[in-house]
């Protein structure tokens, strides 16, 4: 993979991101959040009524242990990832069991990679989620939704490799 462009939205510009920083709870857990695409990196930046910023940064790709969810890899462990790092409610049994499914046959170790490439899971996206664990939906549901709409991709770095391999362009 050669070098690429990444945006990441913000309300600030940043043009060291910090490793270790960041909330825990997001889609694969603490890491540097970016987009290859431009507009999603400026929908992320403006949040409610206040404005923001779509910096821009080259990453060197060399080297890296790249986890990417599109190759290879099922909804299911995408899910595993989501459910696992995410925080919600597992309000039933059968949300209960469906979880430590996917932990047991699904989940990835992500310690082990610089990045990750996946999906991003907006709330509405994790409705799904949700849905799926609670039997309500099933997997081919779940499977479609995904694909309903622009979801995107996002790419995240996750250690001190990849974040010593990232420069600030612009914003």
């Amino acid at each position: 993979m050669p070098n690429i462009t990444l945006y990441h939205g913000s309300d600030r510009i940043i043009q060291k991101p910090l490793f270790g920083y960041g909330r825990p709870y997001n889609d694969f857990g603490s890491g540097f959040y970016c987009t290859q695409a431009p507009e999603l990196a400026k929908e992320w930046a403006c949040t409610g009524d206040s404005d923001g910023y779509a910096n821009c940064y080259e990453l060197q790709t060399d080297g890296l242990n790249v986890l990417n969810l599109s190759d290879g890899y099922t909804i299911l462990h995408w899910l595993a990832l989501l459910t696992h790092y995410r925080k919600f409610q597992l309000r039933t049994p059968v949300m209960r069991a469906g979880y430590d499914y996917l932990e047991h046959f699904y989940l990835i170790d992500l310690s082990i990679y610089d990045t990750v490439i996946g999906y991003r899971a907006d709330d509405s996206y994790f409705s799904f989620a949700r849905a799926f664990l609670s039997n309500t939906i099933s997997l081919s549901q779940l499977s479609f939704a995904m694909h309903l709409g622009k979801l995107g991709e996002q790419f995240v770095l996750k250690s001190k490799k990849a974040f010593g391999l990232i420069e600030f362009r612009s914003y």
